[in-house]
């Protein structure tokens, strides 16, 4: 029997999307793995309703919307007591193969000194299904102060400046070690900080091009959640390079983010409606990073 590895899907909205990964999670071709869903606060106690559609799986109800953070951090702690070897956060909006968790496993299996590894995320088109996207090598870009996900340079396994926590298979091992989640991030950016924090003791985070996800980008902060996304983008990007290795390259990264965003402020205003609410949530990420705020924010 392989390595115990327990799935995380947090859920919050989009039971549909949820519906479909779970689905598609019943494919998989691995013999030794369990579902946790957490239900990250939602409105209609979805989780209880999925439990009764899905009864193989376990459930872990929060009382409160707790960010993909803090979210998966309680399922990582309920997974970390339930023995597992490997912890695989999948997002409710993503679906698997029925190979990926096994070619995961393997990579994983195959270098002891694999912390955290990623399937390739493929996009597809709503109307035709072409696949228009396929990504997944997570790059940091210094120059321009930026959190990269390119196309794979090659079908092989591959270590990565980061991968996405769309789809992170997580040795217990390294998290027993690193820690979680940084639960300041709350949504955004908590992908990148975790595998640099897990790079710096000694743990690789790799890409195995050969497996994949398919994802439904942004389907979790669509329509009147998007401000949560300009907000928490900004806010993390700038909590992110300002405690980066190397005081020069802080201050560097931290006035390439000041520009960038003056030139919104300059620009956006002449713009449609959807780009002045980016402005307003990017001036607010602004002020509040320079005020220390963390974690969740009320968008009332």
């Amino acid at each position: 029997m392989g390595k115990a590895v327990r799935i995380l899907v947090l859920h919050w909205g989009g039971i549909e999307h949820t519906r479909a990964c779970l689905t598609s999670i019943r494919s998989l071709h691995y013999d030794n793995f369990k579902v946790l869903l957490v239900d990250n606060g939602s409105e209609q106690d979805d989780g209880a309703l999925l439990k009764s559609e899905f009864p193989e799986i376990d459930l872990l109800r929060l009382d409160s919307n707790r960010g993909f953070s803090g979210g998966c951090n309680a399922g990582i702690d309920y997974c970390l007591d339930d023995g597992a070897d490997y912890i695989w956060l999948l997002n409710n909006d993503a679906t698997v193969d029925s190979g990926t968790l096994s070619a995961l496993v393997d990579a994983a299996e195959s270098d002891t000194a694999a912390g955290a590894v990623s399937a390739c995320i493929v996009e597809r088109d709503r109307q035709s299904g072409k696949i228009v996207k396929r990504v997944g090598r997570g790059v940091l870009d210094i120059l321009n102060a930026k959190a990269h996900l390119r196309a794979p340079d090659s079908e092989e396994v591959k270590e990565c400046d980061w991968i996405s926590g769309s789809n992170m298979l997580l040795r217990a091992d390294a998290l027993r070690q690193t820690g979680a989640l940084n639960d300041d991030y709350f949504l955004y950016f908590e992908d990148v900080e975790i595998c640099t924090r897990l790079k710096e003791h000694g743990w690789k985070c790799l890409l195995v091009p050969s497996a994949s996800i398919e994802h439904v980008d942004g389907a979790s902060t669509e329509g009147e959640f998007l401000s949560w996304r300009y907000y928490y983008y900004a806010r993390n990007r700038l909590f992110f390079f300002s405690s980066y290795p190397g005081i020069l390259t802080r201050s560097y990264c931290l006035a390439r983010i000041y520009l960038h965003l003056l030139r919104h402020a300059l620009v956006l205003p002449f713009k449609s409606g959807k780009s002045r609410a980016k402005l307003e949530a990017e001036r607010r990420a602004f002020f509040d990073f320079l005020a220390g705020v963390k974690g969740k924010v009320d968008f009332s």
